[in-house]
């Protein structure tokens, strides 16, 4: 049985933020190409130098400086629809021309979007691919409602964090797919979840998606608490991470190192 939550709110993560966290995958994993869902002002798209696609219902870019990193890339695909509608038309793969290396997951903030969202990704990834998912670990419980802004935060500053019920998400991958490899890190507001050794052939999700989903429904943050759940994600600090070797984190997948050995390069002389 879950235990109650101590507190109704945790302090802010004191690691990088999840921006520099994806430019150092780009920088140290320099994927052919890139998969983004959520893009919203473009700056997590503007890190990628390779091929990429982006899925947003808007793309409200206004940064004329962001913008112009976005269209310098070699090849650049935006669709402006919402995702599912992405996916029933489209192949992110074919469009990319190769498996998904690295995609970053930030659209729809409820857990039935992200978990289908994964599930889609996924099928279009290999098994090295990292998937990033945003905003999996809240620090108060007024940032995880299901509606914009419902309840005014316990944290004045935190006034316009939202991160939707996603949390669930993050922890129903946890426990209904061992075979993945996560890392959570504490990237302010809310952590980046890093995911790997992936499984494009799985249908362990989508055959029981409506079963998932009424799961993740039932779980109560305040039941669970807010320490309990970043305990269960196992959060680890960003400082860490960044100044680790990936092939010493879990969430780096096998095959990337492999293939940086292989060609004689270290992942310390790609910092360089």
């Amino acid at each position: 049985m879950e235990e109650p939550a101590t507190a109704d709110s945790l302090p802010d993560f004191a690691g990088h933020g999840y921006l520099r966290v994806l430019r150092t995958l780009h920088e140290v994993l320099q994927p052919r190409n890139y998969f983004e869902i959520g893009s919203f002002a473009g700056e997590s798209l503007a890190l990628a130098d390779c091929a990429s696609l982006a899925v947003d219902p808007d793309f409200p870019f206004e940064d004329m400086a962001v913008v112009r990193r976005i269209v310098s890339k070699p090849r650049l695909l935006l669709f402006r629809m919402a995702s599912d509608l992405f996916f029933q038309r489209h192949d992110p793969a074919a469009l990319l021309g190769d498996k998904v290396q690295l995609a970053f997951l930030d659209g729809m903030h409820r857990c039935e979007f992200l978990l289908r969202d994964f599930i889609n990704t996924e099928r279009h990834c290999a098994p090295n691919s990292i998937i990033a998912l945003h905003d999996c670990v809240p620090v108060e419980e007024p940032m995880t409602d299901r509606s914009y802004l419902a309840r005014p935060p316990i944290v004045p500053h935190r006034r316009h964090w939202w991160t939707g019920d996603v949390w669930r998400t993050a922890r129903l991958l946890r426990r209904m797919r061992p075979d993945l490899s996560f890392t959570t890190l504490d990237a302010p507001a809310s952590g980046v979840v890093l995911v790997t050794n992936l499984d494009p052939g799985s249908t362990a999700l989508l055959d029981r998606y409506d079963e998932h989903v009424r799961t993740m429904l039932g779980w109560s943050l305040t039941e669970i608490g807010l320490r309990q759940h970043a305990a269960e994600m196992q959060v680890e600090p960003t400082s860490d991470y960044l100044s680790s070797t990936f092939r010493n984190l879990g969430c780096v997948a096998e095959g990337v190192c492999q293939s940086l050995q292989e060609s004689g390069r270290d992942l310390d002389d790609l910092r360089a």
